[in-house]
């Protein structure tokens, strides 16, 4: 199953390509090819692959999602590397997929306008933010103190020095996703992200089962203007 979503903001276009992978034994064989997939839909839509922005995964468990990650990370390095997250939900996938990929690209209409990524010290798969266009989209920033409101102060903190080194604030923000652990519900994390994030005005919250690690409670994703 592929979907697609356009988003338009400030004159600017994004579109997100959605796909399930289908199980066959081969749990990165089956991410290869839904990430080939996701890659074509965009690419028969007039974007660039040099252009994707924002990469998701969603796994059926620890083992899928770490294989569905070492697939990402062939294929969609190089200039097609990306903010990037990846959860664990198999709620979230239809019956026969092990993996779902989505992928977000941004329209560019000045050839000489180049993707920027932006990595952590040390480097690790992960890069900190892309920016491309007046645009900068962070990858998912998790923690593993123990409660789950330490892990959204220690959060905080990561997505401000992130914001900064990009040149941008949370006044810029237009995206705002917590993806929580279904062990939180949703009042506490609404009650937690009100208190640590006052400042963001409209907030999507998304139940996930897991992460990269299983301290993990929260991983939140942004992007901003320039």
């Amino acid at each position: 199953m592929i979907s697609r979503v356009w988003v338009l903001h400030e004159g600017r276009e994004l579109l997100k390509v959605s796909v399930n992978g289908v199980a066959n034994g081969d749990i990165e064989g089956e991410s290869r090819v839904a990430m080939e997939s996701a890659l074509s839909a965009l690419i028969e839509a007039g974007f660039h692959d040099d252009h994707i922005v924002r990469s998701r995964l969603y796994a059926r468990d620890a083992e899928a999602r770490q294989l569905a990650s070492n697939a990402r990370l062939s294929m969609l390095g190089g200039p097609r590397r990306a903010a990037s997250s990846s959860y664990i939900d198999p709620e979230r996938l239809p019956m026969g997929s092990s993996i779902a990929i989505d992928l977000v690209a941004q329209r560019v209409h000045r050839a000489e306008v180049a993707k920027h990524v932006a990595e952590y010290d040390p480097i690790i798969a992960p890069p900190m933010y892309v920016a491309l266009d007046g645009m900068v989209f962070l990858s998912g920033n998790t923690d593993t103190a123990p409660e789950f409101e330490q892990q959204l102060e220690n959060i905080r903190a990561k997505i401000d020095a992130s914001l900064a080194a990009a040149g941008t604030d949370w006044r810029r923000l237009f995206d705002f996703t917590a993806h929580v652990s279904r062990t939180i519900g949703p009042r506490r994390a609404a009650r937690g992200l009100a208190k640590y994030f006052p400042e963001v005005a409209s907030v999507t919250i998304s139940s996930v089962i897991g992460y990269s690690a299983p301290e993990k409670l929260v991983e939140i994703e942004v992007a901003a203007s320039l």
